[in-house]
């Protein structure tokens, strides 16, 4: 690993790391919980957060590995929107046969995204800003409605655990929506790193929030 390379992009190494210790701990305390009460809900948040663990560790090493090219956008950015649309279907389901086969769907499709990761040496770039400013602008519209549905949560019963998800994807929200900012702005690194530290305040509460549990 370059130290210089490191330094340079040291905001988004610490984001990363952040990011991934953050989420694989959700990511085994649901999958705990999920083996105590076989709660299809809870094994879709585990398996979400257990992915977008993967793209946070992903994106550090591309970031910082210079001896090979690891195009992990497409995991990355793929992998987290398809993350958190899972999420997201987990509120709209309501009955648990639905949410059953929103499991098994989700276990098929993070196999396909695990593909993505391993071809990642021999994929190309993404193909200009465009893809990727779309890619990002889906993830702000869905911690955004991820948002309003623990905030409607947090209405109806008034507990800490719901009040803090909801700040929590509304930072994330914030913060994915700076960073779509740098796709049509001169001065990209401004909006990229405030992007960043906004993200951080979120997973800091993701991660009162399951202590908190």
């Amino acid at each position: 690993m370059n130290t210089s390379v490191f330094a340079a992009n040291l905001v988004q190494n610490i984001l990363a790391i952040i990011l991934f210790f953050v989420c694989l701990f959700i990511a085994i305390r649901a999958f705990y919980v999920y083996s105590n009460t076989s709660n299809p809900r809870i094994f879709i948040l585990g398996t979400s957060m257990g992915m977008i663990a993967l793209t946070a560790a992903a994106d550090f090493f591309s970031s910082n590995v210079t001896s090979i090219t690891l195009n992990t956008d497409w995991f990355l950015f793929i992998g987290q929107s398809v993350s958190f649309l899972f999420i997201l279907l987990s509120f709209v389901y309501r009955q648990e046969e639905h949410l059953n086969r929103l499991m098994r769907l989700q276990v098929v499709v993070s196999a396909l995204l695990l593909a993505l990761l391993f071809l990642a040496p021999s994929l190309p770039p993404l193909p200009g800003s465009s893809l990727e400013a779309v890619l990002s602008g889906s993830r702000v519209v869905m911690c955004f409605i991820i948002f309003i549905f623990y905030m409607s949560a947090f209405m109806a019963k008034r507990t800490s655990f719901s009040l803090l998800m909801s700040m929590a994807f509304l930072l994330l929200a914030i913060g994915y929506l700076l960073i779509v900012q740098k796709y049509f702005v001169i001065d990209q690194m401004a909006f990229d790193q405030l992007g960043d530290i906004v993200r951080m305040g979120g997973l800091i509460l993701l991660l009162a929030a399951t202590f908190g549990k």
